[in-house]
């Protein structure tokens, strides 16, 4: 393996992390949206500290790559699985936080050879393009091989606009939840075409999510997963872990600027730390009993 991967040479943007341990595997490792690489790479230490080979891979947002999530190519992830897989990799696993817990869902309901999934706040959709200035566009977040995968629409946000669903939305807050964002999808018409079909992967999964995550409703998304799985028989492992006092910023090791923003980092502090703490704990008991 190479040290670093690029798109224009490689088809896909990708640092390499040969681990000490656990020879036979290897974890793709992506963060959330508006990430850049300085952030990828300090929030995935943890995972590279333990021993495990780590592909730090930009699916968006690293410099030289698009700053919107649009048509994202599930291709990235399938060249990245491919290249593992020559240099020797029996086991690949793959790990996203937030809209890149959404995308290592869907890479892993279309590429098999993903063996494990750690989906931390994920969504369970593909969503179009949001936009502030103007109507949402109707493009596709991810698309496969030249096509833009199915999409919902956010359709309060196309009938009031950006700036008219938040001031609706500042109306009805009289608890001061801080939960526009989320309302956004709670109000958007989700199809069946563009659902991410869990029940497709072949891989062991874990889903974590704050109970009020107010990004977007993801422990929704964990619910609704875990009841397919279970309609379905699904063979593989599962494990739902919701935290009751946490917020979206579980899965990375923010700064305290960053948690000013998030609701429940100022109501609950220290309940938040402990969440993240115990998330990454998770994370390593899912990994141990990766066969």
């Amino acid at each position: 393996m190479k040290n670093s991967y690029h798109l224009k040479e490689d088809g896909f943007e990708a640092r390499w992390f040969e681990g000490t341990s656990h020879k036979e595997k290897a974890v793709i490792w992506m963060h959330g949206s508006g990430m850049n690489e300085k952030h990828c790479l300090a929030d995935s230490e943890y995972m590279r500290a333990a021993g495990y080979s780590v592909l730090v891979l930009g699916f968006y947002f690293w410099k030289g790559m698009p700053k919107a999530m649009r048509a994202i190519p599930v291709d990235y992830v399938e060249k990245a699985v491919a290249e593992l897989r020559r240099s020797g990799f029996e086991k690949i696993g793959i790990h996203g936080i937030s809209s890149g817990a959404a995308y290592a869902l869907l890479c892993a309901s279309l590429i098999p050879e993903i063996s494990l999934v750690l989906s931390i706040c994920p969504f369970d959709y593909v969503m179009e393009e949001p936009k502030i200035f103007g109507k949402p566009t109707g493009r596709s977040w991810f698309s496969y091989h030249g096509n833009d995968y199915p999409c919902s629409l956010f359709t309060g946000q196309r009938e009031k606009g950006f700036f008219g669903s938040l001031r609706e939305y500042r109306r009805q807050d009289r608890s001061h939840q801080g939960e526009f964002l989320r309302s956004l999808y709670e109000n958007a018409t989700l199809t069946e075409a563009s659902r991410i079909r869990v029940e497709n992967l072949k891989a062991d999964l874990l889903l974590i999510a704050p109970e009020r995550d107010n990004e977007w409703p993801s422990p929704t998304a964990v619910w609704r997963m875990e009841q397919k799985l279970k309609d379905v028989a699904y063979p593989y492992r599962v494990k739902t872990v919701i935290y009751p006092h946490a917020s979206h910023l579980l899965g990375t090791n923010p700064p305290e600027s960053w948690k000013k923003a998030f609701p429940a980092e100022k109501m609950w502090p220290e309940e938040c730390d402990a969440s993240r703490k115990d998330c990454f704990e998770q994370e390593f008991r899912f990994l141990e009993g990766w066969d």
